[in-house]
């Protein structure tokens, strides 16, 4: 083979190469964008589980990568505020789309509010990993200084601490006396009660004066949030690899 066709055919080679990589990543692309709402109704038909909220997810598309159903959702979900209800034996029963997460400002530090910080300043406590989400189990402290054990699922996308409404009694709050907001969920307006808890925990470090949004059991399942008027406090860092939640001043 003369000089002239060696290079005709190393060229032919490269541009065969360049072009079916373009088409891999073309597919690739494709395949992973898929129109929320249909994906979120295949997947609740094709497992058995209800699914409400859908108007909230109009023309969104999401991005998926994975088949397994619990990472799916996660992935579908991750530009809205939503509850996914599992039954005992972590079988997906129903899911729930509150609405799309828009930008929270973080309140203000004040003396009142400055926790008790842990070493070098930072609070470092160890996530337990659901699907892509990360959630810590924190102390939740009550009136009169009780604490309850709680699994929080780690979300920048909700304004507050979220809890069941259950919970009020074993704290010690008075309903009666919180403030009634009214919130949109996927089964319409929903009043919830906005406190003020004592004090959070996070390992040895101690977080006063959170404020809380109760909501009745039924809207928001097993599911309990910890948001910004924990996380707008601090710098947060995820150490996904690892399994770490850094807190540290701002």
């Amino acid at each position: 083979m003369s000089l002239r066709h060696r290079r005709s055919h190393a060229a032919a080679l490269a541009l065969s190469l360049v072009f079916s990589l373009f088409l891999a990543w073309q597919r690739a692309v494709g395949a992973s964008q898929v129109a929320v709402a249909d994906e979120l109704q295949r997947l609740a038909a094709a497992n058995g589980f209800e699914v409400s909220g859908l108007r909230h997810t109009t023309e969104a598309m999401g991005r998926v990568d994975t088949d397994e159903l619990y990472p799916r959702l996660l992935e579908l979900l991750g530009k809205f505020n939503s509850v996914i209800v599992q039954g005992p034996a972590g079988k997906i029963e129903r899911v729930i789309v509150l609405g799309p997460k828009v930008p929270v400002e973080a309140p203000p530090v004040t003396a009142e509010s400055a926790p008790v910080q842990g070493k070098d300043g930072d609070i470092v406590v160890h996530t337990i990993r659901q699907g892509t989400a990360h959630a810590v189990q924190v102390s939740l402290e009550g009136e009169s200084g009780q604490r309850i054990s709680r699994t929080l699922v780690v979300d920048t996308g909700a304004d507050f601490v979220v809890l069941p409404a259950s919970l009020l009694a074993q704290l010690g709050l008075p309903a009666g006396a919180m403030k009634q907001r009214q919130m949109q969920t996927a089964n319409g307006k929903v009043s919830a009660r906005i406190g003020t808890l004592p004090g959070l925990w996070l390992g040895d470090a101690r977080i006063p004066g959170v404020q809380a949004a109760f909501l009745d059991d039924a809207k928001l399942g097993e599911n309990a949030l910890l948001g910004m008027s924990v996380l707008g406090r601090y710098r947060v860092t995820m150490d996904d690899r690892h399994g770490l939640l850094t807190l540290g001043p701002k």
